[in-house]
Formats: structure tokens, C-alpha cells, sequence
């Protein structure tokens, strides 16, 4: 049979697992759910537009459909045999439990690549909507058509990190493509999910003026005001242990290069220093509308109808 969850399309067998991600759809449980990180954490860990200030159950699971040599987790995701990678086993209900009992509005399927495992999503996305727990994910988006279809009525908010503009730096970087992402970007917008993207500037490899500008044309084509946008600073790991972190001088001088673009949201996600605050402004007065402290703690302005409480233009702020 041929796998379709995503576009790699990889042929598997009962015998012989091929996936380019090196998990077994064939074998895939949805009463089974196996993690490697589960924990609480604020929704501002991937979401400044999304239920701020709110508590969200963040899951890891195994396996990615990409190979990209600066990936955080690349224990859980680059791996030759993932039965030496130790998990947890959770039914779906033991998942909706946990976030009910913690508080959390949100379950978020992060930290590996999620939609790889569409059936857990689903099944556990239909529980959490009896509790009226939203759900979320942290993607690299490439997925399939057929994928996205399925999960398009169980997920409520979408934060999709883009590795690079360019088709050929995801063939030779990441083993992927890009149109398949770009396709994933637009789908999520026309069917009114929530969504943020990523961009995390890595020198020497996808931060040149120009691979910046390629970027946000992309999102300029669906929004500039609708789509927030993390701008995130790169540490060195994996592979790209050698490579040094982005600096902050150009963390900001590339923000400043999208505002100049007419974005109305660009976080700078600067881990090297606690000095930048990814405070939400009106775009119309430029009032605070939600400050946001070091440890997560918010104070937010915006009032019940999504609008500034100075000029009352609308926020694209869901609360």
C-alpha cells in the first residue's frame, strides 16, 4: 500500500516499513497514543494570537517527514531505531483528562512533526471538543492534501514554522519541498483556522535580505494583518552546532524590514537576551493591547469585541 499522509507518498508493506518519516501507518492505533514529552505550559509558548494568557497541554510524539540539520528535537525525530526512544502510552481520553485537570484550553501536538499521526489527533480532538478544549499544532506543513482534509474540523489553530523560501533548500537542506508547504499555508487560512508562522533566521543558510523578502511574500499574499509572525533567533544545534546564533541587531533590522512591508504583527523571539517584550500594539494607534512579561504573564487590553479599546479598530486577536 502507499502511504498518503504526506507528500512523500512512501510505499510500505505488512514486512517492511519505508517511510521517509520511519513510522508504520499500517500498525497506526488511534486508542494508542505514545509521546516522548508531555507537559503544561502557557499557549504563549507558539501562540500570541490565540487564547492569550490561557494554559495549554503540550504533546511530543515521534518521528518527523523532514530531515532539517538544525532541528531542535532531533532525538525524537532523527533517529535509526525509535524503540530506543523512551515514551509514554496514553489513551486519547487519558490526553482530553489531563488537560481538563490542568486547566488547559488547548491540547497542542508539537515538538516532532504532528500531522504524521493524524488518527491521534482526530480521535483525541473529538473528545476534547466534548469539554470544549481547543487543539492546535506546531507543523512544519508538509502534509497531503488527504491529511489536511481530515483534519481541517478538529483543529482550531495552526503555527507553521517555514524553513526557507526556496524549493531548492528544501530538497537539499530539509528533504522536502516547498510547494507542498505553500499549498498547506493557503489551505489553513481558507478554511479560517487560526494561523502564525515561524521563521527562524539561520546564518549562512536562509537569512539573506532577500530570502527574508521571498518569505513574506508568501504570507503578503494571503494577509499582512491576520497572520502573526514569529521571527525566531537560531541556536546552534545538531548539525549546525558550528554555526553561530543569529544576532540580535539583525533580529530586529529584519522585523523592521517586514513592518516596511506593511505586516501589521512580527514578533522577534530572541533567546539569547530577556530584554525584547513581544508586546501585541493596534496597528491603526499603536495602544498597547496586551503586554506580555518575561514569564508569560499577560495583561491584556483588548476588549469583547476584538477591538482596541483607544480607537476600537479590530485586533485579530481570538480570546
Amino acid at each position: 500500500m502507499k502511504c498518503d499522509i504526506c507528500p512523500n507518498y512512501c510505499e510500505i508493506t505488512e514486512e517492511s516499513n519505508k517511510t521517509a518519516c520511519k513510522m508504520d501507518p499500517f500498525y497506526d492505533d488511534e486508542n494508542r497514543i505514545y509521546t516522548c514529552n508531555i507537559e503544561i505550559e502557557p499557549i504563549e509558548s507558539n501562540f500570541y494570537h490565540f487564547l492569550p494568557g490561557s494554559k495549554t497541554l503540550s504533546i511530543g510524539l515521534v518521528g518527523c517527514n523532514l530531515e532539517c540539520p538544525s532541528c531542535e528535537n532531533y532525538k525524537t525525530t532523527q533517529f535509526k531505531n525509535d524503540l530506543l526512544i523512551p515514551k509514554a502510552k496514553y489513551s486519547p481520553r487519558d490526553i482530553v483528562n489531563m488537560a481538563y485537570d490542568n486547566d488547559a484550553e488547548t491540547i497542542i501536538w508539537k515538538f516532532s512533526e504532528p500531522t504524521i499521526h493524524p488518527k491521534w489527533i482526530i480521535k483525541t480532538a473529538q473528545i476534547a471538543q466534548e469539554y470544549e478544549i481547543k487543539t492546535a499544532i506546531v507543523t512544519n506543513g508538509f502534509s497531503s492534501p488527504e491529511t489536511l482534509e481530515k483534519l481541517k474540523d478538529y483543529i482550531d489553530a495552526v503555527c507553521l514554522n517555514i524553513k526557507s523560501p526556496s524549493d531548492i533548500y528544501y530538497k537539499q537542506v530539509c528533504k522536502g519541498r516547498l510547494k507542498p508547504i505553500i499549498s498547506t499555508l493557503n489551505f489553513y487560512y481558507k478554511k479560517h483556522i487560526h494561523l502564525e508562522v515561524e521563521y527562524t533566521l539561520i546564518p549562512e543558510y536562509n537569512d539573506t535580505p532577500k530570502e527574508v523578502v521571498e518569505f513574506a511574500k508568501y504570507i503578503k499574499k494571503i494577509s499582512t494583518d491576520k497572520i502573526p509572525i514569529h521571527i525566531k533567533q537560531f541556536t546552534p544545534v545538531y548539525k549546525l552546532s558550528h554555526i553561530k546564533p543569529t544576532s540580535e541587531k539583525y533580529m530586529i533590522k529584519t522585523c523592521d524590514r517586514l513592518n516596511q512591508m506593511g505586516f501589521k504583527y512580527i514578533y522577534p523571539e530572541i533567546t539569547t537576551s530577556q530584554k525584547y517584550k513581544n508586546n501585541t500594539y493596534c496597528h491603526h494607534c499603536k495602544h498597547l493591547l496586551i503586554k506580555r512579561s518575561q514569564d508569560y504573564q499577560i495583561d491584556d487590553h483588548i476588549t469583547e469585541n476584538q477591538g482596541c479599546p483607544h480607537c476600537n479598530h479590530k485586533a485579530y486577536v481570538i480570546e
